[in-house]
C-alpha cells in the first residue's frame, strides 16, 4: 500500500541544512553559502536557521555571523557514536577508572570537525572537573583534544590543522606537538584549557570509531598520583576495552 501521509517540506528543507555541513567538511557556512548549495531563497533558509537556532542545533558566530553545528545537533551525535559500541563496557571501565585514582574520565570522539565529550565518569571530590556530556573539546588545546586531532589520518589531521591555527608558525608547533603525541602515544597538560586544570590522554580504537580516554583534575593532584601511573591506567583500560570490544564483535 502506498504512502499518502504528506511529507512536511519544512522538515525536509531544514535536515538538507544539517546535512549540508557533513557534505561540505566544512565547521561552519554563511547564509549565501547555504542558499546557493540548497538552491533555496535566502528567506527560507534564514527562518530555517532561525528555527534550527531556537532548537540548539545550529548556532551562529557573533564575529562572523556564520552558522555553525549547536550542542543539541551533537549531543544527538554523540548519543549515536556510543550506542555504536558497548555503552555498558565502556561505562564499566570508565567508572573503574574513575574509583582507582578518584578523578574524572572523559571520553570524546571527533564528529565531523568538532571535539565533543560523550561521556564522562566523575570523581569523587568536591573539588573536581566541571563538565557534562556534551561539551566542546577544543582541539588545539589541552589533553583530550590534541590526542583527538593527533590520532586523525593524515589528510584530515592537516586540513583541521590549517583550520584551526591560520598563522603558520602557531601551526608549525602545534603539527610538531601531534607528531610527538603520535610517538608517545599519550598527551599530558596542565592550564591549558581551564586554569588549574591537568590531564592525561590516549587514542582509543573501537570497531572503525576512534575515542580518545582522558583522566583530568587539578594539577596538584594529578602530579601527586604522578603521570607514569595515570599512563600505566589508562593504559590497561584501553587494552580490556579494546580487546573485549573485539571479543564481542564491536
Amino acid at each position: 500500500m502506498a504512502e499518502t501521509t504528506p511529507l512536511v517540506h519544512s522538515v525536509l528543507h531544514a535536515t538538507r541544512i544539517l546535512e549540508l555541513y557533513a557534505a561540505q567538511r566544512r565547521e561552519s557556512l554563511s547564509l549565501t553559502e547555504i542558499s546557493k548549495a540548497l538552491e533555496l531563497h535566502k528567506t527560507t533558509v534564514y527562518r530555517l536557521l532561525r528555527t534550527l537556532q531556537h532548537a540548539g542545533w545550529i548556532e551562529q558566530s557573533a564575529k562572523t555571523g556564520k552558522y555553525y553545528l549547536g550542542t543539541g545537533i551533537l549531543l544527538v551525535a554523540s548519543a549515536v557514536s556510543v550506542h555504536n559500541t558497548s555503552r555498558d563496557l565502556l561505562s564499566q571501565e570508565m567508572h573503574r577508572l574513575a574509583e582507582t585514582f578518584n578523578e574524572t574520565v572523559v571520553l570524546s570522539v571527533l564528529l565531523g570537525h568538532t571535539g565533543i565529550c560523550v561521556d564522562l565518569a566523575k570523581s569523587r571530590h568536591r573539588l573536581g572537573v566541571a563538565g557534562e556530556r556534551g561539551y566542546i573539546v577544543p582541539l588545539q588545546s589541552g589533553a583530550s583534544g590534541k590526542t583527538l586531532l593527533a590520532a586523525q589520518p593524515e589528510d584530515l589531521r592537516e586540513q583541521l590543522l590549517q583550520e584551526l591555527e591560520p598563522d603558520r608558525t602557531r601551526q608549525r608547533l602545534l603539527r610538531n606537538q601531534l607528531l610527538k603525541i603520535l610517538q608517545e602515544g599519550f598527551c599530558i597538560s596542565e592550564g591549558e584549557v581551564d586554569q588549574g586544570v591537568a590531564a592525561i590522554a590516549m587514542p582509543l580504537h573501537l570497531k572503525d570509531r576512534l575515542f580518545v580516554l582522558t583522566i583530568s583534575g587539578p594539577v596538584d593532584r594529578l602530579r601527586s598520583i604522578t603521570y607514569p601511573k595515570l599512563q600505566q591506567g589508562l593504559a590497561e583500560t584501553i587494552s580490556r576495552l579494546e580487546q573485549k570490544s573485539a571479543l564481542l564483535g564491536e
